[in-house]
Formats: C-alpha cells, sequence, structure tokens
C-alpha cells in the first residue's frame, strides 16, 4: 500500500527559496516532486528537468523526512533508476544513511 501523498502546502519550508516564496519548494524540486507524486520517475523523467537532479531530489527528501517519508532509489535499466516517495522506516535510503 503507497502512502498519502502529502500537499505542497505540507512540506516544510527550504531555507534557499526567498522569504516571499517560502512556502514552497524550489521550481525544479516542485515540478519533480509533482511528478513523483503520480507514481515512480526515472533518471531520465528527473533530468529532463533539472541537470543537478539529485540536488532536487536531496530536497524533497528533506523536506519529507519530517513526515517520515523519503524519495527511494531503485537502480533501472542502463543507469535510468526510479525513485518513488516511500515511507522513511525501513527504506533504502534509511539504509544508506545508516552506512555513513
Amino acid at each position: 500500500m503507497r502512502p498519502r501523498q502529502m500537499q505542497l502546502s505540507e512540506i516544510p519550508l527550504n531555507p534557499s527559496v526567498k522569504k516571499k516564496d517560502e512556502l514552497r519548494l524550489s521550481r525544479q524540486a516542485k515540478e519533480i516532486y509533482d511528478l513523483l507524486q503520480l507514481g515512480p520517475v526515472t533518471t531520465d523523467e528527473a533530468s529532463a528537468i533539472a541537470k543537478q537532479y539529485n540536488a532536487r531530489i536531496n530536497e524533497i527528501r528533506h523536506a519529507l523526512l519530517e513526515l517520515g517519508l523519503t524519495v527511494d532509489e531503485k537502480d533501472g535499466q542502463g543507469g535510468n533508476n526510479k525513485y518513488e516517495i516511500v515511507k522513511f522506516e525501513g527504506s533504502c535510503y534509511q539504509t544508506h544513511l545508516k552506512k555513513k
């Protein structure tokens, strides 16, 4: 069962966004987040939005962490990995953080 998709208004503030716009993610992160709400997103899809898509995904991860969610990465064919919103507990991303 997939976790409930959060609304944009539920995402915590991003310190890199100007005060007047503080209720949103950066534009590119929001575009990737909008796709993630629809289902898994591939590296190709994310990189079409942002060349530094990993930074945007990390921005989304940081916002989702307070809600107990994260963006997990699964290896894809030919390096075209898949990203999806999952519960933080038991996620590959949690395992990755424990190794650090």
